[in-house]
């Protein structure tokens, strides 16, 4: 499970195996879970919320969602290093 960074509170992250689906990423304030919520990252450089079973509060989605645009290309190139390949978006 590599861990991107923190924010507000919340580890951002994705599932070592999941390299099959469109590039995306969990957030939890605990240990990481299978129904964490999940963001996709979408080619024109926004964050769009997958699902939120982690059940995240909207003031807290937002920041997360705010703290991921800020970092959307180091994300991008982070998921390309660990992954060795092209990315895929979700359409």
């Amino acid at each position: 499970m590599p861990q991107f960074i923190r924010t507000a509170g919340y580890k951002i992250y994705f599932w070592s195996n999941e390299k099959d689906e469109p590039i995306h990423f969990h957030a939890t304030k605990g240990n990481p879970d299978k129904d964490d919520t999940k963001f996709w990252i979408l080619p024109n450089g926004a964050i769009k919320l997958a699902h939120n079973k982690g059940r995240i509060p909207e003031k807290d989605l937002s920041k997360i969602m705010t703290a991921m645009q800020f970092y959307y290309y180091e994300f991008i190139d982070f998921w390309k290093t660990y992954f060795g390949e092209q990315v895929k978006f979700y359409n």
